[in-house]
């Protein structure tokens, strides 16, 4: 086990001072900071003890590493650089030329001399494979920094963060093997490892958030973890399901009701295919999913203002979303004849479920829902319900959403007519 330091967390009161997160454009506009002082290259034996003897009377110390990098998965290089800084003074021991020499070892063993790195855990991994010690008095800047409401994890956004300046990263990926170090590395090399001293400095003479606060950023962030991922899982998957209707195939989708067999509504041939396999009588009228207003009055061009009041009204407002409302307006045009019902009309319903939404507005076209199931069959109420003879029969099973079971009511159906008076079908 390390032995990282853990730190009280003050509950006085504080003022917010620093900002979570900072975008990489606006660290690239900040002043450019590197340390100035004194760099010393330490690469042969007899160089060490001298340099050891310093730092040995320090209280705290800025470390990094470096090794040289790898492009080839699987393969990892040892230790060659660790960096060690005073706000004055840097010493960059070669590592692949000397070794990790006992007395710079027990340098990380010293429980009176206060270590601080940036993933630090890595660091000490790597030096120990060189030569076994145990660390003592270190201090992770990636387990503190939250503590002040820095949640970005990072050196460069953290130093930014906290001194409004930017450190380069342009040396990261040179080779720290080479046989004699360019300027721009020792610079590069140095400054990291200073960064993380005037870091941990710099947060020390800060007031910390209460403990309570805290929790509740960090639990706020991993939220906003998952649900990037599940954004990015969603994307993929409404992008094949995308693929799928340009290609006149057919899906099987969740929608802001049911769950629904779709395709374009604009394609005769792919409407075909949908009522065939879902067993449905030609002629028979289905619904469509539309992603806005807009996007229906290339398909209604005359709405009747009876329809567009219920259109407003069925908008999401201060997080509030009606229960959904599906209007069949009279006379239809540029889809396919055989969604139509006997008179010409079509129901539209604009969702705005985040699914079916973003599929409809990215596809740009109406998107045919009916539900999932055979002609004659219950509606299943969720995924887990959906016969499986049509999960084969489709041409793509949307992945998002399968594992909700709560139940979704059905959308109210309201059939208006062209001189505004409308019908309510289904409540």
């Amino acid at each position: 086990m390390y032995a990282f330091i853990e730190f009280d967390v003050n509950l006085m009161e504080h003022t917010k001072q620093f900002v979570h997160h900072i975008s990489k454009e606006l660290v690239n506009l900040m002043p450019l900071a590197q340390f100035e002082g004194e760099t010393i290259i330490v690469d042969h034996p007899e160089q060490v003890e001298e340099a050891v003897a310093y730092l040995r009377e320090c209280m705290v110390l800025g470390i990094d590493t470096e090794a040289r990098p790898s492009f080839t998965r699987g393969i990892h290089y040892p230790t060659a650089l660790v960096q060690i800084a005073t706000e004055e003074r840097c010493y960059l021991f070669r590592l692949n030329k000397t070794g990790l020499p006992a007395s710079l070892a027990k340098l990380f063993s010293n429980k009176n001399i206060r270590k601080v790195g940036l993933a630090f855990k890595d660091d000490l991994n790597g030096l120990r494979r060189l030569h076994d010690f145990k660390p003592q008095n270190c201090v992770d800047l990636q387990s503190l920094v939250a503590r002040y409401g820095i949640l970005d994890l990072g050196l460069q956004k953290i130093f930014a963060i906290v001194f409004g300046k930017k450190i380069s990263k342009s040396q990261q990926l040179t080779n720290w093997e080479a046989e004699t170090l360019t300027t721009e590395q020792a610079r590069y090399a140095a400054t990291d490892a200073w960064a993380t001293l005037l870091i941990y400095n710099a947060l020390l003479d800060a007031p910390e958030l209460p403990k309570r606060e805290v929790e509740r950023l960090k639990a706020a962030e991993r939220n906003a973890q998952v649900q990037h991922q599940l954004d990015i899982n969603m994307r993929k998957d409404i992008d094949k399901a995308i693929e799928v209707l340009q290609g006149g195939g057919v899906i099987l989708y969740p929608t802001d009701t049911v769950w629904g067999i779709g395709c374009d509504a604009t394609n005769d041939e792919a409407v075909a295919k949908l009522f065939q396999l879902k067993q449905r009588p030609i002629g028979k009228s289905v619904l469509v999913l539309a992603d806005s207003v807009e996007r229906i009055l290339y398909y209604i061009p005359d709405i009747p203002e009876a329809a567009s009041q219920l259109l407003e009204v069925s908008k999401p407002e201060e997080g509030v979303t009606p229960k959904p409302i599906t209007i069949i307006y009279p006379k239809a045009k540029n889809v396919s004849p055989a969604i139509l019902a006997e008179d010409g009309s079509l129901g539209i319903r604009v969702t705005y479920e985040k699914f079916s939404h973003l599929l409809c507005e990215i596809f740009g076209k109406p998107i045919v829902s009916t539900s999932a199931n055979l002609a004659g069959r219950p509606t299943p109420k969720a995924f887990c319900e959906i016969d499986s003879k049509l999960l084969e029969a489709v041409d793509y099973v949307c992945h998002s959403r399968r594992g909700e079971n709560k139940p979704v009511p059905p959308s109210t159906i309201i059939k208006v007519s062209a001189d505004g008076n409308f019908k309510i079908i289904r409540p």
